[in-house]
């Protein structure tokens, strides 16, 4: 096995541990990719649904061990018949509440 190789699957195999020590660490790969542990599952809208593959926005409460302060978590989920992905974000509670402020003016 050449240096190339090595090199490659070292690089590979660290990536996959990471991803598995937070999924581990945080509980869910939500959690993981967020770097917080899920509080509790607020809800979900779903966004679109139709024969190729729905779309749904789901809303969580996060508990941070770094800040021990809690944040919310918006996660835009797409399944599809061959796939799935999943877009995260995470908000501090001021950003939360002047989204909720923007929604509000904007369904007036």
């Amino acid at each position: 096995m050449d240096y190339f190789q090595l090199i490659f699957f070292a690089i590979f195999a660290l990536v996959v541990a990471r991803f598995l020590y937070g999924r581990l660490k945080y509980g869910s790969w939500t959690g993981s990719f967020l770097k917080g542990s899920i509080d509790r599952t607020i809800g979900e809208i779903r966004l679109s649904a139709g024969i190729g593959g729905t779309h749904t926005l789901k809303i969580h409460t996060l508990r941070s061990d770094e800040d021990d302060a809690r944040s919310v978590a918006l996660v835009v989920v797409s399944k599809a018949p061959l796939g799935a992905s999943m877009q995260p974000y995470r908000l501090s509670k001021a950003q939360a509440r002047e989204l909720a402020s923007l929604l509000t003016q904007a369904a007036q």
